[in-house]
C-alpha cells in the first residue's frame, strides 16, 4: 500500500486492477487522509445504480477527536455481544473500543433510508453495497486501505444514537479508511467454479 508521499504522485489505478488489488485492510498509519480525498470517495459512491434513483445511501464521516463519538456505540456493542455469549465484559472493554474506534484516520457509517415497500427496500440496500463497493474501489485505486465492517454496532444498531440516525434510517456498513503498509495476497477460485453459460435455445423450442 502507498504511502502518503508516495500516494500523491501516483496517478489512479485503472478500474480491473483497482478490483483485483483490493482487499480488506485492518492495519493503518495514523496520517490523516485529505479531505478532498474522501470526497472523492464518496463522490464514487454516489454514483452507484440505484433503482428509481432513490439515493438510499447516507454517509457519516469522523476524523479526528469526532471518533470518540463512535467509542460508547462500539463498547455498548461489546457489552452485547459479551451478554449473549454468557461472557463477563472484561475490565478494559471500553479502551478496546476506543482502540477501535481510533484504528484508522477516518472511519464512514453508511446508512440507508428505510422503505415500507419490502421490495424497494430490499433495491435501496443493495445499492447502499454496491455504493460501498465504489467507495472501496476508489479508495485502492488512490492508494488508500479500506476495510468494510459490521457486527453487532452496526447490525443492531448501537450507532444510531451517536450518528444520529432517524426513525427512517437504518446503518448498513462501517468503512475503515487510510494509509497502510499491510501485506496482502488475493484469494479467489476461478470464476469459470461459478459460471454455466446458456448458448443454445432449451429442447423442443426453436
Amino acid at each position: 500500500m502507498a504511502t502518503p508521499a508516495e500516494t500523491e504522485t501516483r496517478p489512479l489505478l485503472d478500474t480491473l486492477t483497482a478490483i483485483r488489488t483490493r482487499r480488506s485492510i485492518k492495519q493503518y498509519s495514523p496520517a490523516p487522509i485529505p479531505k478532498e480525498w474522501v470526497m472523492e470517495l464518496l463522490d464514487a459512491a454516489h454514483w452507484a445504480p440505484n433503482h428509481y434513483l432513490t439515493h438510499p445511501w447516507r454517509f457519516r464521516v469522523f476524523t479526528g477527536e469526532g471518533r470518540e463519538r463512535l467509542v460508547d456505540a462500539r463498547y455498548q456493542a461489546s457489552v452485547f455481544g459479551f451478554q449473549q455469549k454468557g461472557e463477563t465484559v472484561p475490565d478494559n472493554a471500553y479502551d478496546l473500543a476506543r482502540t477501535k474506534c481510533y484504528s484508522a484516520p477516518v472511519i464512514i457509517i453508511v446508512s440507508m433510508i428505510t422503505n415500507e415497500d419490502p421490495t424497494i427496500d430490499r433495491e435501496n440496500y443493495a445499492a447502499c453495497w454496491v455504493a460501498i463497493q465504489n467507495l472501496l474501489l476508489a479508495g485502492t485505486a488512490r492508494g488508500l486501505g479500506t476495510y468494510p465492517s459490521t457486527g453487532d454496532w452496526i447490525d443492531h444498531n448501537f450507532v444510531g444514537p451517536g450518528c444520529g440516525l432517524g426513525e427512517n434510517e437504518r446503518p448498513v456498513a462501517c468503512v475503515f479508511v487510510g494509509y497502510s503498509d499491510q501485506e496482502t495476497t488475493g484469494k479467489r477460485l476461478p470464476v469459470e467454479r461459478f459460471t454455466t453459460w446458456y448458448e443454445t435455445a432449451p429442447q423442443g423450442r426453436e
